[in-house]
């Protein structure tokens, strides 16, 4: 008899087996093949929500946590292998959270604890296999200590840049200028003054005023 042999899904199995599949088909197009079950076995140990966004200009993904919910967004316009770190990153801070929910300390966003979980995270994909050796070669020293944004990293900012298909070769990231530098930002030129964590203090050419940009945003550098 076949009866007992079969048994059907509850709606929170059906639910969660439905958000796997969602998530797969997202990544397939999204990061490097090779990568993708790893990408997958992360969420199906520690299950979020996923979103693809618009472009933003404050940052590449996000994680939060929010009335008992994960959740992890990541910028639509990233090539494989930014998306791929980025979805790492973001994940590394759930798992962070994770590990210090309910306690007195609460680790800084980007602190040691972070930087070991993200480490941790992005090794078994740090290969020939998932990245090109180029980005590999600059990848593998970044991960010695990784930043609080990719944008810091002037140099694997432009490695990674070669792969994108919307790269402008006019243009970088306001992360990667040194202090002091005159840029273009939306018809207005402004004078860099000092990196913060995820933001740049800028001065306006004309004015003087003081104000804070993304280190992601799209600059001109003028000379």
């Amino acid at each position: 008899m076949l009866f007992g042999l079969f048994r059907k899904e509850t709606p929170k199995e059906d639910l969660k087996h439905k958000n796997q599949t969602t998530l797969e088909n997202i990544l397939e197009k999204k990061i490097p093949s090779m990568a993708l079950k790893y990408a997958m076995d992360l969420w199906i140990d520690q299950p979020f929500s996923f979103k693809v966004t618009r472009t933003r200009n404050t940052c590449l993904g996000n994680y939060s946590f929010r009335n008992g919910q994960h959740q992890i967004t990541v910028n639509h316009d990233l090539n494989p292998y930014s998306f791929l770190i980025t979805y790492i990153h973001e994940v590394a801070h759930q798992r962070t959270l994770l590990q210090y929910m309910g306690k007195r300390k609460r680790p800084l966003p980007h602190g040691q604890e972070w930087k070991n979980n993200f480490k941790q995270l992005m090794a078994p994909v740090l290969n020939n296999y998932v990245f090109p050796p180029d980005v590999l070669k600059v990848l593998s020293a970044h991960m010695q200590n990784p930043a609080a944004s990719s944008s810091k990293d002037p140099l694997l900012v432009k490695t990674l840049a070669r792969y994108s298909e919307n790269q402008n070769p006019d243009k970088l990231s306001l992360g990667e200028l040194k202090n002091g530098s005159l840029f273009n930002f939306h018809n207005k030129v402004y004078k860099k003054l000092e990196d913060r964590r995820t933001r740049t203090l800028v001065e306006a050419t004309v004015g003087k005023r003081k104000y804070t940009i993304s280190s992601h945003a799209e600059v001109e550098q003028v000379n």
